[in-house]
């Protein structure tokens, strides 16, 4: 449990920052529920066919609802030369971790439309 916090806490470290891409790979509808301040929605099954808009020098931060898509899509996206990072247990680990942090902090990194 440590180390996915740590891991966690790595991948938010990153929002914003130039060169960083992050990447919401639920759909429309899940994204419209919550999601990371800043990320871009391409729903999986669309990531193929946009993957061409994305650069090769950024670094891709990739999540889903509970890491198994995301996984898909950084296997995929790694193999074809893009710097990847997936977030394990996507938005549910991000979910549970939102509960023992500071609201302001959860406040400006999660936004629902």
């Amino acid at each position: 449990m440590e180390e996915q916090n740590t891991q966690l806490y790595e991948f938010l470290e990153r929002l914003g920052k130039p060169g960083c891409i992050f990447i919401d790979l639920r759909t429309p509808q899940e994204f419209r529920e919550g999601h990371l301040a800043g990320a871009v929605n391409i729903p999986y099954d669309d990531l193929a066919k946009k993957k061409s808009r994305l650069r090769r020098q950024d670094q891709l931060f990739l999540y889903c609802d509970r890491g198994n898509v995301s996984l898909m899509a950084y296997r995929d996206l790694k193999r074809d030369g893009f710097q990847v990072t997936n977030l394990w247990g996507g938005v549910y680990a991000l979910e549970k971790a939102f509960g023992s942090m500071d609201q302001k902090f959860v406040d400006m990194v999660w936004k629902k439309n």
